[in-house]
């Protein structure tokens, strides 16, 4: 992909319209109460915007009405020859050519995120579904959702699935992500994202609670996804970690992981990558990022233990601190 000229969608979106942001801390006043299999009736519609083909099927000679229909997407950092370069570049072409017969007309991945929307507003009724965007972000793979105030926007040419021939220069551990099935999930995962804010001067075990509440909610915006496919494990994967999940904690407690402010620990136990990295020979068999299952876990145990009437902005409003006191964590042997 070097020859492709890389202008991400994303990156535009978010440097003219992060300053209308609206406070995120509105979407918690009120929510709904937490039931693990509410009864959710569908009635949400999105509206969406076919960005992608719409730039590659407008011909060169009309590209200034195009400009002037959608300035939001044509800032004046990138030249106008710019923009018709890459509209007829080969490269481009044939990656909006792929990704076009990957997803069709988008009408199943619409009925997905309008069935996420419904979820999102049962939990918290002053949501209002966004305008979704579909683009072609030459495989922005870090960016390939993201929420920004009225607008989610997709860049659909990063759910070709894992062995197309455009992932060919990836590495194995993020194109295994590159999968249709795994859209709804960055969806959902997007809006938890937006509700729940990072932590600051975050220790290892803020930082895998807060990933667990992003999952728990991804999880309640997606009740009928399987846990592994939140997480986008492997079913081998998913099952060592269960297996091994006392040990795992038991490995964070000895070696006094817990309330390391280190960014290297989460680069070992967070981050994206092919295993966790515990240095032992055991590495190669675990999935990446086994500190984001284990904060899940630990959410899942607080909120059992919860009534079962509780707000989920209870789970956001309480400190960590407390939340994994009452969690009285215990990992299954």
């Amino acid at each position: 992909m070097k020859n492709i000229i890389h202008y991400s969608w994303y990156t535009i979106h978010l440097q003219m319209s992060l300053k209308h942001l609206l406070p995120i801390v509105l979407v918690l006043l009120l929510s709904c109460h937490r039931n693990k299999k509410p009864t959710v009736p569908a009635t949400t519609k999105v509206e969406v915007l076919r960005m992608d083909s719409i730039f590659f099927n407008t011909p060169t000679k009309d590209f200034q009405r195009l400009k002037a229909s959608y300035p939001l997407f044509f800032p004046e950092t990138t030249t106008d020859a710019q923009w018709i370069e890459k509209q007829n570049d080969t490269l481009e072409r044939e990656l909006f050519a792929e990704t076009a017969k990957a997803i069709g007309d988008f009408s199943e991945q619409k009925q997905q995120i309008e069935r996420i929307c419904d979820y999102v507003k049962y939990y918290f009724p002053h949501f209002t579904p966004p305008k979704v965007v579909t683009l072609i972000s030459d495989v922005d793979y870090p960016s390939r959702v993201i929420y920004a105030d009225s607008l989610l926007l997709i860049g659909v040419d990063n759910y070709l699935g894992a062995k197309h021939r455009f992932y060919v220069d990836l590495d194995g551990y993020i194109a295994q992500e590159l999968d249709l099935k795994y859209l709804p999930t960055d969806v959902a995962l997007a809006f938890a994202q937006a509700i729940i804010p990072p932590p600051r001067n975050a220790t290892f075990l803020d930082t895998m609670l807060y990933e667990g509440k992003v999952l728990y909610l991804a999880q309640r915006f997606l009740p009928t996804t399987p846990q592994r496919d939140l997480l986008k494990y492997s079913q081998e994967k998913y099952q060592w970690a269960e297996a091994n999940e006392a040990q795992i904690w038991r490995y964070f407690v000895e070696n006094q992981l817990l309330y390391s402010t280190d960014r290297k620990v989460l680069n070992r136990f967070i981050d994206l990558a092919p295993f966790s990295k515990f240095y032992l020979e055991l590495d190669s068999e675990s999935p990446g990022g086994i500190g984001r299952y284990i904060g899940l876990t630990i959410i899942e145990q607080y909120m059992e233990k919860q009534p079962e009437n509780i707000p989920l902005r209870d789970l956001l409003a309480i400190s960590n601190d407390e939340l994994f006191k009452k969690a009285n964590y215990k990992p299954k042997k």
